[in-house]
């Protein structure tokens, strides 16, 4: 996935089954506009991650942009619907692919997010702070309120959930709420500790929403299709019976990696989404973090250290001693590197980067994205030849993969 300056916790990415480069369609649009209700519009970005829209007489608002990499298609699809410069961005919470855009969309609006996600925008583990274009200029201590295009549009703050920054964006009138990731519509959540997620504290925020939201409400999350009450009331029978079913096992004694072997969520399998990482295990492991307090942290963390101490020899081995000596005390994840790879991009220090990317790829050799990621990596730092390797073998895992299509068009336009 592309970015232009700014690195937060990245969000999840679609993916297909294995499939021959020679069979590969039309890459699919890279925003899709639709009409929500009113003056709302819900584009979605890449095919994965969907904006908000409030066109009016006063401007655009916008609730979260997109990733980077769709924010210029996403601009001229704005343009297509006659929208008015943006006034307004608020950003549900601080992952990638919710603040990717800020930098190209928010240029002269006001941007409003909780404190978490200017701190995550600013700050990553050992690494330098940096300010960076598009962070917000507006946080939020308690609930506010905002009236634009004729519309009173509540701010609810209601962190811990999926992380320490989810706010809710009540549009009264529409009778729409955008909750971004605190629900993933269709499937399991993804209340991940090293985000300040908590599966819990989920499960209380969903039955707060139920409580505050008119029973007409539309329930907008950033993946997957809009949802009702009612069918919110379903993926919180989801989430208690989950949950409970760990909480049987806790009880009983069993260990992590016993309730794992044991899978009791089995009953829910049709919520399970491993093509995008929402697997059995994630979703045990997150639940079990919850219950017990035996969170893993990133391992970015150890490994920012010793960057920061010993240069990126010294972080490369920190990371291979942690992996070997104790995988059940970090977080492993493919998007752990992924996320420290753009941050040191960011921070234009395009070598380390490379090094860091590459071990995403030895961890994950048969994922699309740490190759996808690999080759920005190399393109940025002027290496056409392996960027275009990495982008190729990317494409060949997920024919999908838009931007792969559109990094080789443009490396290969170049030379």
């Amino acid at each position: 996935m592309q970015l232009k300056s700014i690195v937060a916790i990245t969000g999840l990415a679609i993916v297909s089954t294995l499939t021959s480069v020679a069979e590969v369609a039309d890459p699919p649009p890279r925003v899709e506009a639709s009409h929500l209700a009113g003056h709302l519009h819900r584009i979605r970005c890449l095919g994965n991650v969907s904006v908000i829209a409030s066109v009016g007489e006063d401007g655009t608002l916008l609730v979260d942009t997109g990733y980077g990499a769709s924010a210029e298609a996403l601009r001229d699809e704005l343009a297509g619907l006659g929208a008015p410069p943006i006034r307004i961005v608020i950003n549900t919470h601080g992952d990638l692919d919710h603040v990717g855009g800020n930098d190209l969309l928010a240029e002269g609006a006001v941007v409003i997010s909780s404190p978490d996600v200017r701190r995550r925008m600013r700050d990553y583990f050992a690494l330098p702070a940096m300010d960076v274009p598009g962070q917000p200029s507006v946080t939020l201590g308690g609930e506010a309120t905002i009236h634009f295009n004729g519309e009173t549009i509540r701010l609810i703050p209601m962190p811990g959930g999926h992380s320490a920054g989810d706010l809710v964006v009540h549009f009264t009138d529409s009778k729409v709420a955008c909750i971004g990731d605190i629900v993933l519509a269709g499937t399991f959540p993804n209340a991940d500790p090293g985000r300040g997620g908590d599966a819990r504290r989920l499960a209380a925020v969903l039955n707060e929403l139920v409580r505050r939201l008119p029973a007409d409400t539309t329930v907008v999350s950033a993946h997957g299709d809009a949802m009702t009450m009612d069918e919110l009331g379903a993926y919180i029978e989801m989430v208690d019976g989950t949950m409970a079913a760990v909480a049987a096992e806790i009880e009983a004694g069993r260990s992590l990696a016993e309730i794992v072997e044991l899978n009791p969520l089995s009953p829910w399998a049709e919520w399970e989404s491993p093509e995008v990482g929402l697997t059995f295990e994630r979703w045990i492991r997150e639940i079990y973090a919850s219950l017990t307090g035996a969170r893993a942290r990133s391992v970015c963390a150890p490994v920012t250290e010793a960057l920061e101490r010993g240069g990126i020899d010294a972080a490369v081995a920190r990371y291979r001693e942690l992996k070997r000596d104790e995988p059940e005390n970090w977080q492993f994840e493919r998007w752990q590197l992924n996320i420290l790879g753009y941050q040191l991009m960011a921070r234009e220090r395009y070598d380390d980067a490379i090094a860091i990317l590459t071990l995403n790829v030895e961890a994950f050799p048969d994922h699309f994205n740490p190759y996808d990621s690999l080759g920005e990596a190399y393109m940025r730092a002027g290496r056409d030849e392996p960027a275009v390797a990495n982008y190729e073998r990317s494409l060949e895992l997920n024919p999908d993969n838009a931007n792969a299509v559109e990094m080789l068009d443009k490396i290969r336009g170049g030379q």
